[in-house]
């Protein structure tokens, strides 16, 4: 994302990933009523709304949620935060041992096809109601219905605002696609009065087939119920009449997708939509009619509602939309309204502020004295890049010519390019080189590459170690370079050598020709290391570099022999002002450590003998595995059984050209004791269903397997490997050093669903090919920096400090995952991923970004900033903690897509593949990405381009330009 409105957006994002480490939760009890305390044995999952008003997702569309199910009542307890936005959904789940069917009572007087009114319904996957809730108190019941499934729906598409001017706009107002507070309330709110109960979420409807219990209410709170529990059973009624379709597998979606196209209104009469309020009206007036009780009290009560729901459905008008408002914000959020408007407030406040954060983020002055210090740091860098290359190289040219001269008992004619040799001496009794009259010796030691036991001192090992120890000068850049001691003390012997370690198949002790023994793999190493420019010293450019570095080559195999792929790199150091002054001096500090690791380290053959940086994040683009590549016969499957402990294992094999051999075998289903509560209905003594695989890797002639992992569910061969493939266990393989593979299964005409499954396995070995759609990265595939700097530096006094780390992984062409971390005047460090800045006096800024899913680039931009001075627009001010999240997302699919999850006959979230192929057809344009803001935990608006403007709009409806 790379406009100069993104980078805008970018600097907005400085707000604040999260918070200051200092966010407290509630935690509360809640009574999750399904329907009219009708469906028993339902699961109920609950998901948390996120910072970006989204409900949290493992994958596109599957759900991190917990589990609870419906009693005998449809009643569920669900543990949760108080503070945050909770969503819950219910589905219903077929019968299996220790698996209750999920059931519903029939509420249709004329009877529910088979079913008679009263009687006991099986149900699976349906009825798949939703709803969003806030604000919610411990021990609270709340009613999940299709109706609040109606408002869940509403609530992420569209918010009220209530007042209009020059830049806020009156109505229902697009969101987007997030859920907010406002949102929330408003959408309960509407739909309560688009169907005339007083709330949706709290009014519990009446089970008509037992309303004579409801001879004790008064009329008031009997008729609300009754009219409530009426609608509930008119829709039952369409509900066993729905044909499902994908964009709306439930009736209850096909009514919420017409709510959100008009704009939160129902249709009255007539029309073309899926339900208008005079059918759903007359239906649920006929059907309450011709319930029956033997109280007069409640039979007046149904009487009443009836004639309500005629006269309202007689009112109503052909072809015309409803004009409903939801009830006022203050009306909805009473005492808290006051809060969320003046979190609207700052949050404009804060967005002022951004606009120059560059120039904000740091205190006075501060910004100014750090570029000066990077900018003398970038110059001396500059200046000194080809010096630094040449001392590298001849440290690594020395460990050649130290072998030479072992190898030879007398040194060559050193390479004539050697500016740097001015002398050297060879002592073969020793095996002691000397350079430039003692400035570096070069030994060997046999490596004591096994840290864990007692033998500090080898007499053999798969490593030699040559050592390099001294000082070596190019240009006047000096490279220092000392092994580190037991103790710190020479005499101890030494802790970690620097020069160059190399490695063997074979143990050895002293080092070896690579004609007779060939060299595995180097490593370079410098333990303790200094470099400085000796004409800076005394100077204002004086400037000493030190710490450790090591950089690890792997040896590949290629047309061209043994060539060295970097495996590693690993840098950590100290620049400061003074060389060789032990920090009691220094005015500014500087502290760096990076590294970097190749995923595919044996499998990139580097176009010279020691490859150079210059392939890092490179995918293999030249060669024979670009993308598109087909690679015949890839892999080979087959299935078959065979006897394990006395039970029949049926299983399945899968071979991968160039990679592994996987046996994967499925045990047969048993009945355990669910002692895990895997289904959450607190039930740990139940009999359930189990059925248990495992994944084996055949190693020589025998399979090394993994712990068995258990579905607590009935399952045979073809439906287990079925829902793996569905993953992409089978269909996507991975060949190390060429990314992975695309193979294109047979598999049977799609289901009503439109979901596509796997045809029958072969019990004989069967071939297919692959086509490579994501090649990996060769070489780098994975970096880390991070760094510290201390201004003014005081031994005694290093606040404020400046703290950058930055994470970065991208294992194959497309897919990119950054995280980064900008912290300035902190007291402590959180060490949970990035390093993050945490104190009561912390400015802050967090990113993260990836491209992993495919379909849809995803970051976050957040800045945490303490004491801002908040200027709001009735003039009032004020210093405040502020922390603001700006949460995007760019939807790059134009096509359908590859999968969609639904919802099962058991209740679970089912992967659906839709096609049968490699990728979906995508198209990036960053003027499409979508940002959420949130300030202070709270989601209070969005930023998205509009007419080629980049525009800020709130949930009051206000809104501002970005620019």
């Amino acid at each position: 994302m790379s406009s100069p409105a993104l980078a805008v957006v970018s600097v907005l994002a400085l707000a604040g990933c999260s918070s200051n480490d200092s966010s407290s939760s509630t935690n509360i009890s809640v009574r999750v009523q399904v329907g009219q305390e009708d469906v028993e044995a339902a699961l109920v999952r609950q998901v948390l709304v996120t910072e970006a008003g989204v409900l949290n997702q493992a994958d596109s569309g599957s759900y991190v949620f917990t589990p609870n199910v419906t009693d005998d009542e449809g009643l569920a307890i669900a543990d949760i935060d108080g503070s945050e936005l909770i969503y819950f959904d219910v589905y219903g789940r077929q019968a299996a041992t220790g698996v209750e069917q999920t059931t519903r009572r029939c509420q249709l007087v004329a009877g529910c096809g088979s079913y008679s009114f009263g009687d006991t319904m099986p149900i699976s996957a349906a009825p798949g109601w939703r709803m969003v809730a806030f604000g919610l108190s411990d021990n609270e019941r709340i009613r999940l219905t299709p109706f609040t499934d109606l408002a869940a729906e509403l609530a992420y598409h569209y918010v009220y605002s209530e007042n209009s001017g020059d830049q806020q706009d009156a109505g229902w107002l697009t969101t987007g696609g997030y859920y907010s507070v406002y949102s929330v309330v408003q959408s309960v709110s509407q739909v309560s009065r688009l169907f005339g109960i007083d709330d949706i979420q709290t009014t519990e409807p009446a089970d008509l087939t037992q309303i004579s219990e409801m001879r004790k209410l008064n009329q008031t709170e009997a008729m609300q119920r009754l009219r409530y529990g009426a609608l509930i059973a008119a829709w039952q009624s369409y509900e066993l009449n729905y044909t499902a379709t994908a964009e709306a597998p439930f009736f209850a979606n096909a009514v919420a997708n017409d709510l959100v196209s008009d704009a939160a209104q129902m249709v009255q009469k007539g029309g073309s939509r899926t339900l208008n309020l005079y059918d759903l009206y007359t239906l649920a007036a006929d059907n309450l009619e011709s319930v029956t009780s033997d109280n007069a009290d409640v039979v007046s009560y149904r009487d009443a509602v009836v004639d309500a729901l005629r006269n309202e459905a007689s009112a109503f008008t052909d072809g015309q939309l409803t004009s409903v408002v939801p009830a006022s914000l203050s009306a909805l959020l009473g005492s808290d309204l006051e809060d969320y408007e003046l979190g609207i407030n700052r949050t404009k406040a804060f967005v002022d502020v951004l606009r120059d954060y560059g120039n904000t983020f740091f205190e006075d002055g501060y910004r100014a004295e750090l570029d000066k210090h990077a900018d003398e740091l970038r110059a001396l860098g500059d200046a000194q890049a080809d010096n630094l290359d040449q001392l590298v190289d001849a440290y690594t040219n020395l460990f050649g010519f130290y072998r030479d001269c072992y190898l030879n008992a007398g040194c060559p004619s050193p390479d004539s390019s050697w500016t740097w040799l001015s002398s050297y001496s060879y002592d073969a009794g020793t095996s002691v080189l000397s350079i430039n009259g003692g400035d570096l010796d070069v030994s060997q030691q046999v490596a004591d590459i096994i840290t864990t036991d007692d033998d500090d001192a080898p007499t053999s090992s798969y490593a030699i170690d040559v050592l390099i120890k001294g000082r070596l000068t190019i240009n006047g850049l000096r490279l220092v370079v000392d092994h580190t001691y037991e103790n710190d003390d020479e005499a101890d012997g030494i802790e970690s050598a620097s020069g160059v370690r190399v490695f063997y198949a074979n143990q050895v002790s002293v080092l070896q020709s690579p004609l007779s023994e060939a060299e595995l793999a180097y490593q370079l190493r410098w333990s303790s290391f200094s470099v400085y420019d000796t004409a800076g010293i005394g100077t204002d450019a004086e400037r000493e570099v030190t710490g450790s570095f090591s950089l690890s080559y792997r040896g590949v195999d290629g047309d061209s022999g043994l060539r060295f792929n970097i495996e590693q790199v690993v840098l950590n150091s100290r620049i400061s002002d003074v060389v060789d002054d032990d920090s009691d001096d220094d005015e500014n500090v500087v502290t760096f450590f990076a590294s970097g690791r190749s995923r595919y380290v044996d499998s990139f053959y580097p176009d010279r003998e020691f490859a150079s940086f210059n392939g890092f994040f490179t995918p293999e683009g030249t060669g024979t595995y670009t993308e598109g590549h087909v690679e015949s016969g890839l892999i080979t499957y087959s299935t078959g059984s065979m006897t394990i402990s006395g039970r029949d294992v049926q299983y399945l094999d899968y071979q991968v050209k160039g990679g592994e051999t996987y046996r994967y075998r499925f045990y047969p289903t048993i009945t355990r004791e669910d002692s895990s509560d895997f289904d959450g209905d607190g039930d740990t003594e139940e009999l359930v269903d189990t059925h248990d695989y495992e994944e084996c890797t055949l190693s020589g002639s025998s399979w090394s397997c993994s712990p068995k992992q258990r579905l607590f569910i009935a399952r045979d061969l073809q439906r287990a490997v079925n829902e793996l493939w569905e993953l992409g266990v089978f269909s996507r393989p991975e060949v190390p050093g060429q990314g992975v593979y695309f193979v294109e299964f047979p598999v049977n005409a799609a289901d009503e669903n439109g979901c596509l499954t796997l045809a029958d396995l072969p019990t004989t070995a069967t071939t297919l090919n692959g086509t490579l759609y994501q090649p990996a990265v060769l070489g780098l595939s994975s970096a880390r920096f991070t760094s510290e700097v201390v201004l003014n530096y005081d031994p005694d006094e290093t606040e404020p400090k400046t703290l950058l780390d930055v994470q970065i992984s991208a294992p194959y062409l497309n897919s990119v995952n950054v995280s980064l971390a900008l912290s300035h005047d902190y007291s402590g460090v959180n060490t949970s991923g990035v390093y993050k800045g945490t104190g009561s006096d912390l400015d802050r800024l967090l990113i993260d970004y990836s491209t992993q899913s495919g379909t849809v680039e995803q970051g976050s931009i957040g800045i945490y900033k303490d004491g801002v001075s908040l200027t709001l627009a009735d003039g009032d001010t004020g210093t405040v903690d502020s922390e603001l999240l700006a949460g995007a997302t760019l939807e790059t699919l134009t096509g359908a897509p590859l999968y969609r999850y639904r919802v099962d006959s058991d209740g679970l979230s089912d992967r659906c593949v839709v096609a049968n192929s490699a990728e979906a057809v995508t198209d990036r344009d960053e003027n499409n990405a979508v940002f959420v803001l949130n300030y202070r935990d709270v989601v209070y608006g969005r930023i998205a381009q509009e007419n080629g403007v980049w525009i800020i709009r709130y949930v009051d409806g206000s809104w501002e330009s970005l620019l």
